[in-house]
């Protein structure tokens, strides 16, 4: 068990707080090392393996250590990047002692800007070191209160968006992992509006312009990011910045202003997604059956697209705006999913039919009528197959029922048997005398209807039946 390092120290240790993760070294590198006269120490740790060493010394001076991670969404050219070096400080940090730990987040959220300092959202309280989530963490920061201005519903709007991006592309899972899988333990959540902006665009600056058309400005030269005030009940509070007041003349042109730049972009977002989707659900109708993995492929996507569209329709843009074609178009795809029975790639019946009235044993010559399913089978591994059996209306619906359960059946056995596949491969359906595709009245109608069917299934991870009612 990991035991705090908060744990048995005196409550009148001067605190030190060590910046650590990937960007401590980069974008802290000027900080001083730690002074014995300083209230409040912050101490960069340039990489994980220094850390034990750095903890040992300030143990020996009981200080009180906390642990402070900036992120920066911009830091990275990709996601997967950002991801990859979270993982690595992850994996360096097993065996040492906990930490409560505050998250960072820098990124430029509005035009917000004094003398280079950020406006930070959230208070970093020494006194606060009980374990919490990133999720909860955001959701505060999103519900805190502002005063009303330009700035602060530009900044709102941004970090919903920001919270947006840390869970679609996995760095909130991958943050929160590090919290849960490492010796750090989440305490807060701050963000720093950096509104002179960064030397560069990164993940974070692509998704916006993606996604909303929308690109954070860039400052002309480097300015070292902040580091957020401290409250500290042994030491003496640091108040906040002081900023000039809001004119309210100002909060129609604002308001405006920023109304507009998220009816543009939601309306790019939207029209997006309208477009791949009707893309997708012509190729869909086009693809004909036969192309199994081509089929597969496209209703995997016009359902994942479905999803898109759901929760375009569902964002706080489209509620506000009240008239998002997401919610339209999404009706249509779900409509193309829920009416879909694919067709047979196999059908026996009439001339080559498979069985003799009233048997469900094959006939002889059955077995070079069904040979040409078996490379179909072998070469399409993930798709699950329905075979599905009829019979004419010879004998009690009971009978012709069972009847065509066996049929199936038989078919399966012969296919499992020569192929080498598993039975989980089929799906088994009887429809008795239901269907017919012949009249019954005739003998030659009758062989007709004696018939067994075996068709695709697109979705193997949720295997609908097909209605053939």
């Amino acid at each position: 068990m990991q035991i705090s390092l908060l744990n048995n120290q005196s409550a009148a240790a001067a605190p030190a707080i060590l910046i650590i993760g990937p960007y401590a070294a980069k974008w802290f590198s000027d900080r001083q090392p730690e002074q014995e006269d300083e209230q409040i120490n912050w101490i960069v740790v340039s990489e994980a393996e220094a850390l034990p060493e750095i903890v040992g010394r300030l143990k020996a001076k009981k200080r009180r250590l906390y642990a402070f991670f900036p992120f920066f969404p911009d830091g990275e050219e990709t996601a997967a990047q950002a991801m990859a070096q979270i993982a690595a400080w992850q994996s360096s940090l097993h065996q040492q002692e906990a930490l409560p730990c505050v998250l960072a987040l820098y990124a430029r959220l509005s035009h917000e800007s004094q003398a280079g300092q950020a406006k930070w959202s959230g208070k970093y309280d020494l006194s606060k070191t009980s374990e919490t989530t990133l999720a909860r963490e955001l959701e505060k920061l999103l519900a805190l209160p502002e005063p009303l201005s330009c700035h602060s519903i530009y900044r709102y709007a941004m970090m919903d968006a920001l919270r947006l991006w840390l869970e679609s592309s996995g760095i909130a899972k991958a943050l929160q992992a590090l919290f849960c899988g490492s010796s750090l333990r989440l305490s807060a959540v701050l963000l720093a509006d950096n509104g002179n902006g960064f030397t560069r665009h990164g993940a974070w600056a692509q998704w916006l312009q993606q996604k909303f058309g929308l690109c954070p400005g860039l400052s002309p030269g480097i300015m070292l990011p902040d580091l957020p005030a401290i409250t500290d009940p042994v030491t003496p509070y640091q108040p906040d910045r002081q900023r000039p007041g809001f004119s309210w003349r100002w909060l129609p042109v604002c308001s405006a202003l920023l109304l507009a730049m998220l009816l543009i972009g939601s309306t790019w977002l939207e029209a997006r997604s309208i477009d791949a989707a009707t893309r997708t659900l012509a190729d869909f109708r086009q693809t004909e059956e036969r192309q199994l993995q081509k089929k597969r492929a496209v209703y995997q996507r016009l359902r994942d697209q479905k999803q898109q569209l759901i929760h375009c329709r569902d964002a706080w843009f489209s509620r506000l705006w009240r008239f998002s074609r997401c919610g339209q178009m999404a009706e249509r795809v779900s409509d193309a999913l829920q009416n879909y029975n694919p067709s047979p790639v196999f059908m026996a019946s009439g001339s080559v039919a498979l069985f003799a009235r009233g048997s469900a044993t094959l006939r002889p010559d059955s077995s070079k009528n069904l040979a040409w399913l078996l490379p179909l089978i072998q070469n399409n591994a993930q798709t699950t197959f329905a075979i599905v059996g009829h019979s004419d209306n010879t004998g009690s619906p009971e009978t012709n029922y069972q009847l065509s359960i066996r049929r199936a059946e038989a078919v399966r056995d012969w296919l499992t048997s020569h192929a080498e596949v598993s039975p989980d491969r089929f799906v088994i359906k009887g429809m008795g005398d239901t269907l017919p595709v012949a009249s019954n009245q005739t003998g030659e109608g009758r062989e007709r209807n004696r018939r067994v069917e075996v068709i695709p299934l697109p979705d193997t991870a949720n295997i609908k039946q097909v209605d053939y009612e």
